[in-house]
C-alpha cells in the first residue's frame, strides 16, 4: 500500500472532510486548519467538523460542520452522557454525508474515528486517522479503533514504532508524514524589544513556554523548575502562554510555591511568534507528545529550545538547537536550561542552526500537502 501511495499522482479535485475533536487552542486545530487551506490552494474541496472553539468554528467558516465530538471523548464525563453525544454526532454526521458525498474522511484522534466509521454510509467512504500522541498507556485503546480504519498516519517515526509495537497496527498501515508550519509574519523589532521588556521585568532572560494549560503539557513540572531555580538564578523569568482547563489550578499551585513574581501566565494568543522572538529561550515540558508543532515555531525565531524527550520531540531536537531532558526530571530540566543560558555565544549560534532546522522540507507547508495530497489519491484509489 505505502508503495502504491508514494507513486500516486495528481488528478481531479478531492472532496475531504477533516474531522477534529475540538478547535480551542493547540498544535492539532492549527495543523488540521492550516492543512485544509493548503489542500484549498490546490483546488480541492476541504470541510472542517468538530465542536468549535476559541480557535475556529462556523463564525470563521460558514461551512462548518459542528459535531458534539469533544464531549464523546473523557471530557464528555459519565459514560451515559458521551454515548449521548457520540449518537448525536454519528446521527448528525451521517445526514451531512448524504447531503454532502466526499472522496475520503480525514480525521484526527480516535472520538472523531469512531464518530466517521459508525456514520459513513453503506458504500464506505475510506477513513483516515492521525495519532498525535499520547499517554504511552491509551496508545493501545487508541489503536483498537485506528486499526479499522483503512489508514493511520502520525507525524512523527517514534510515534509509528509505538502503534505498531504496543498497539499491533501493522506497518503496511501506518504512514509518517511531518507537520507543515506556516511561516509567521514579520514583527518589528522595536514592538518585539518592548515585548521582551514587559516580560522581563529587572530580569537578566526570558524563558517561553507555549501550550494548553493541561495535563498533557506538564506546566506543574514547569512550576516546579520556576520554584528550583528561583533562588539560584534569580535573573530568570519565565512565561507561559496558553489557556486550558486546569489554569486556575495551575494558578493556585505557583502562588504557593511562591513563583508568581518570576512566572507570568500571560494566557492565549493567536501570536505566539512574538513570544517566541523575545525569548532567550523556549521550554517544553511535556508528559507526552508526536510532534509539537510549537518547537517548529520556536525553531522559525531563532529560538533554542529545551524538552523533554517523548516521542518525537527527539526528531527535532538535538545539541545543536538545544536540549532533551528525561520527562518529568525536574533537575535535569533545570541544569538544561541553565547550561544553554550560561553561554551567551552558544546560545547564539544553536539559535541560528535552530532558524536553518525550521526551513527543511519537513516542515514546510507545500511539501507536507503534497505528500498528504499524494496518500489521500492512493487511499481513494483502492476503494474504486
Amino acid at each position: 500500500m505505502m508503495k502504491e501511495i508514494d507513486a500516486a499522482k495528481n488528478g481531479s479535485p478531492l472532496s475531504i472532510l477533516q474531522i477534529g475533536t475540538q478547535f480551542e487552542l493547540g498544535g492539532i486545530p492549527r495543523h488540521m486548519i492550516d492543512l485544509s487551506q493548503s489542500l484549498r490552494d490546490q483546488g480541492h474541496s476541504v470541510t472542517l467538523a468538530g465542536t468549535p472553539g476559541k480557535w475556529y468554528g462556523p463564525e470563521n467558516d460558514p461551512d462548518f460542520l459542528e459535531l458534539p465530538i469533544r464531549y464523546v471523548a473523557s471530557e464528555g464525563g459519565r459514560l451515559p452522557v458521551r454515548l449521548g453525544h457520540l449518537a448525536t454526532s454519528v446521527r448528525r454526521l451521517r445526514m451531512w454525508l448524504r447531503r454532502n458525498p466526499v472522496d475520503l474522511i480525514h480525521t484526527h484522534e480516535s472520538a472523531p474515528a469512531l464518530v466517521s466509521m459508525l456514520a459513513r454510509p453503506s458504500r464506505p467512504v475510506p477513513v483516515v486517522v492521525t495519532y498525535h500522541g499520547s499517554e504511552p498507556q491509551r496508545i493501545g485503546t487508541f489503536s483498537k479503533i485506528a486499526r479499522h480504519c483503512d489508514l493511520v498516519i502520525t507525524p512523527s517515526h517514534a510515534s509509528a514504532r509505538d502503534l505498531a509495537t504496543i498497539g499491533g497496527i501493522p506497518e503496511e498501515r501506518l504512514k509518517v508524514v511531518g507537520l507543515g508550519v506556516v511561516t509567521p509574519p514579520e514583527d518589528p523589532p522595536s514592538d518585539i524589544a518592548r515585548l521582551r521588556q514587559d516580560l522581563i521585568g529587572d530580569g537578566e532572560r526570558l524563558i517561553v513556554t507555549v501550550g494548553r494549560l493541561a495535563h498533557q503539557k506538564g506546566i506543574d513540572i514547569l512550576i516546579e523548575c520556576v520554584a528550583r531555580m528561583r533562588d539560584i538564578h534569580p535573573g530568570y523569568r519565565f512565561v507561559v502562554v496558553g489557556d486550558g482547563s486546569l489554569e486556575n489550578e495551575y494558578k493556585d499551585l505557583a502562588r504557593t510555591k511562591g513563583v508568581l513574581d518570576r512566572l507570568h501566565f500571560a494566557g492565549r494568543t493567536e501570536r505566539v511568534h512574538r513570544y517566541l522572538r523575545a525569548a532567550d529561550l523556549f521550554l517544553l515540558t511535556s508528559r507526552y507528545e508526536a510532534l509539537p508543532y510549537v518547537i517548529v515555531e520556536a525553531f522559525q525565531a531563532g529560538t533554542p529550545a529545551v524538552a523533554t524527550a517523548c516521542s518525537g520531540v527527539v526528531e527535532l531536537i538535538d545539541d545543536s538547537v538545544g536540549r532533551l531532558a528525561p520527562i518529568g526530571d525536574v533537575e535535569a530540566i533545570c541544569s538544561a536550561v541553565a547550561a544553554l543560558l550560561s553561554d551567551t555565544a552558544r546560545l547564539e549560534q544553536m539559535g541560528r542552526a535552530a532558524l536553518a532546522r525550521s526551513r527543511e522540507d519537513r516542515f514546510d507547508p507545500n511539501y507536507i500537502c503534497s505528500q498528504f495530497e499524494a496518500t489521500y489519491r492512493a487511499i481513494t484509489a483502492l476503494r474504486r
